[in-house]
């Protein structure tokens, strides 16, 4: 009974079933909205780009190239710390555009790919510094030695790519490594100490690129 003492027609009574249906519902919905997972993706191997350049002997500062081999990223675009990276790189792709200039990178003298052919970087922690900048907290294997290496990087867009038909986040990033620090110490006098990572990087959205939590 109503507090006029009329009691709700059919509509009437139909219509309040509906709400209370619909604001169940919606009360059971926005915990699983507000704790959404991150959206995984896999590297473009196509537009994903990994430069490097140090000094030589203080002439100049060439640029080289290593391609990633396999590997996968998660952002949250609301809560970047819930974000992650595993992503390993091909060292015997390197290319500083000579080839003599190649086999002395990969020779035992260096980057030793016999022994160790890839590196591989996997997050710690994203930290947020503003609506389109962070850092990434992580730790590189090189070398046959893991150190933390921070990543800075730059948000630059996430949307549908209308030619890969499929949603797209890209990044500009950029780290810098002291090769002594993995143990690549030959050659002091002729390259840097200071290796300057520079990245540009496509992801697909791609929901079975991380691997299945335990």
């Amino acid at each position: 009974m109503g507090g006029d003492g009329v009691r709700p027609g059919p509509a009437e009574a139909i219509l309040r079933q509906w709400s209370l249906r619909h604001a169940a519902a919606l009360t059971l919905a926005l915990p699983a909205l507000a704790t959404a997972a991150p959206v995984t993706y896999r590297f473009d191997p196509v537009h994903s780009q990994v430069w490097f350049r140090t000094d030589h002997q203080g002439f100049s500062h060439p640029l080289g190239r290593v391609r990633i081999k396999d590997g996968w990223f998660q952002f949250d675009e609301q809560d970047w710390s819930a974000s992650r990276v595993d992503v390993e790189i091909d060292l015997s792709s390197v290319d500083m555009g000579d080839a003599k200039w190649n086999e002395m990178i990969q020779s035992g003298q260096l980057l030793d790919t016999a022994r160790w052919p890839t590196a591989r970087y996997t997050s710690r922690g994203v930290e947020k510094i503003d609506a389109k900048r962070g850092v990434i907290h992580g730790d590189l294997t090189l070398h046959g030695t893991t150190r933390p290496v921070d990543v800075a990087f730059t948000l630059n867009l996430i949307a549908p790519d209308p030619y890969a038909f499929k949603r797209k986040a890209g990044f500009s990033a950029s780290a810098t490594l002291p090769r002594s620090a993995f143990g690549i110490k030959r050659y002091a006098d002729v390259i840097g100490e200071n290796i300057q990572v520079l990245l540009e990087i496509e992801g697909l959205r791609d929901g079975s690129a991380a691997p299945k939590e335990p």
